[in-house]
């Protein structure tokens, strides 16, 4: 089995950036606070590294790779009713083609008290800038993803609209209004995060301004810096969901 060629980049990259790898540990140990016990499927897995710090953890892309354990759509799950305790997803949101199919997915394979954790690009005012002219996916805030008929353009997986989790979750009114549609996926958390040190690391680009020794230092100023500056210039969103009866 042949791997997308994307994805085999990401992988190559992750590999040879040890800033990279502390970030996005940063993030998993973000993500893992929310998940509860039993099952987890990880949705997006992409280069694959979630093992690292959560356990029972089945690993999909919809691009089938040898490194994970099986190729599925988010909008077509093969798993039974209420069968999964968790689902989490890195920088995968903001790709799926029709979200609101995602989300109905979602509700109806995890157990009642199971929870979903996206993390995924949010749209700020500084962020906006830099997503919009420094990033090749695109922003378009004019989306609306709770419409049923919304779909991202194109068919390729990587295709994107970097803005769709904060015109879901990024403020309490829009969090509102997708419980109203989703009344059994309660908001447990929607957190606005990280300002610098992801852009200047270059993601899963081969340049890096970040010294790998000063990551550690710069990830907790960001967390005390975090209830000031979040709504202003963060560059993550942060959402857990939780399966109500």
């Amino acid at each position: 089995m042949e791997a997308d060629p994307r994805l085999a980049e990401h992988r190559r990259v992750w590999d040879k950036k040890p800033t990279l790898r502390k970030i996005y540990g940063d993030y998993y140990r973000r993500m893992a606070e929310f998940l509860g016990e039993g099952v987890t499927l990880e949705i997006g897995s992409g280069s694959g590294h979630i093992r690292d710090h959560v356990d029972q953890v089945f690993t999909a892309d919809i691009l089938p790779v040898p490194w994970l354990d099986l190729a599925a759509d988010a909008q077509k799950l093969p798993f039974a009713n209420e069968s999964l305790d968790n689902i989490v997803m890195l920088d995968v949101l903001h790709h799926i083609e029709r979200p609101m199919e995602f989300f109905f997915e979602a509700a109806r394979v995890l157990r009642p008290g199971g929870r979903l954790v996206m993390l995924d690009p949010a749209i700020t005012p500084v962020s906006r800038l830099v997503y919009t002219y420094f990033h090749p996916e695109p922003v378009d805030m004019g989306a609306e993803p709770l419409l049923s008929d919304h779909r991202q353009s194109g068919d390729d997986p990587f295709d994107s609209n970097q803005a769709i989790p904060t015109l879901l979750f990024g403020n309490a009114a829009r969090c509102a209004a997708f419980e109203a549609s989703f009344p059994t996926l309660k908001p447990v958390t929607s957190q606005v995060f990280g300002f610098a040190t992801y852009p200047l690391s270059g993601g899963f680009r081969d340049w890096c301004f970040v010294p790998t020794g000063i990551v550690d230092p710069l990830l907790a100023i960001e967390r005390w810096c975090e209830p000031i500056f979040a709504r202003l210039m963060g560059f993550r969103l942060l959402v857990a969901l939780e399966r109500v009866a």
